[in-house]
């Protein structure tokens, strides 16, 4: 069984919504803890509003750039820790704490997934990965679009390196950074059917970061430029030969290397 860490981002105040998520959380059989989010940039992150206003047409607000800064500290801290993987939830989910229980069991670094959403904002474009994936009522895809949402996942390490190298330099809200895998190159790989699900509550980052800003003829058109290279980039991912890592989960069997990892 590989051990996994699971962290709850939460703002140290959101008194009300730790208190909601753990008694939602008390017959739970695993153990996971509070991450305070981050309300500013810390570490080593770097953030020009004109980089985002050319790249994401807008400029990221505060609590954009604190979400940002939470999930990147938790990406750090993997590749420091001795953990090989984690769960990363926020504190408006509920989920199937059994079926989480069952799929961290799992090493997901023996099957070469190094990162593993288990939901999304919108109804994003995909294709099956592998169906079935680790039980007979479960499939692993693969989002070939933006999905949006960091309300929860598993990272390994590998995928910790590769979202830490590339994501220095904002541009982008940190979901939308962790789906663009034509640029760091992670598979943005799911579980279906989800097993969590997002609470209809108010968002903490705030409605207002949706709001139009006046943007000069030279942002306009570097923004769309962008844009454009973006959909090519993505498109040119789309329809790329699988790669060795997606022949090896392919040649997975689920159901075998499921019952395996339980007996160890």
């Amino acid at each position: 069984m590989t051990e996994t860490k699971i962290w709850v981002i939460s703002l140290a105040n959101a008194e009300q919504r730790r208190a909601q998520f753990a008694h939602a959380a008390s017959d739970a059989a695993l153990d996971w803890s509070f991450f305070d989010a981050h309300t500013s940039l810390q570490g080593d992150l770097n953030y020009r509003s004109d980089d985002s206003i050319l790249h994401h047409g807008r400029t990221l607000r505060a609590g954009e750039l604190g979400a940002y800064s939470s999930h990147y500290a938790l990406w750090t801290w993997l590749l420091q820790s001795d953990y090989e993987q984690m769960v990363v939830l926020e504190d408006d989910v509920q989920l199937d704490w059994d079926y989480l229980q069952f799929l961290t069991h799992h090493d997901f670094s023996a099957m070469d997934i190094p990162y593993l959403r288990m939901y999304t904002k919108i109804p994003a474009r995909w294709r099956y990965a592998r169906s079935p994936f680790l039980d007979r009522y479960h499939h692993l895809i693969r989002f070939t679009s933006y999905a949006l949402g960091t309300q929860g996942y598993l990272l390994t390490k590998a995928g910790a390196q590769a979202f830490v190298a590339h994501g220095r330099n904002i541009r982008y809200p940190v979901d939308a950074f962790m789906d663009r895998y034509w640029e760091h190159g992670i598979d943005n790989l799911g579980i279906y059917p989800f097993p969590i699900h997002e609470r209809s509550i108010p968002s903490m980052i705030g409605e207002q970061r949706f709001a139009s800003e006046p943007l000069s003829l030279r942002q306009r058109n570097q923004f769309k430029a962008n844009r454009l290279l973006d959909k090519l980039r993505m498109w040119t991912a789309y329809f790329r030969p699988e790669t060795k890592s997606m022949r090896m989960r392919r040649n997975i069997d689920p159901i075998r290397f499921s019952t395996e990892a339980a007996i160890k």
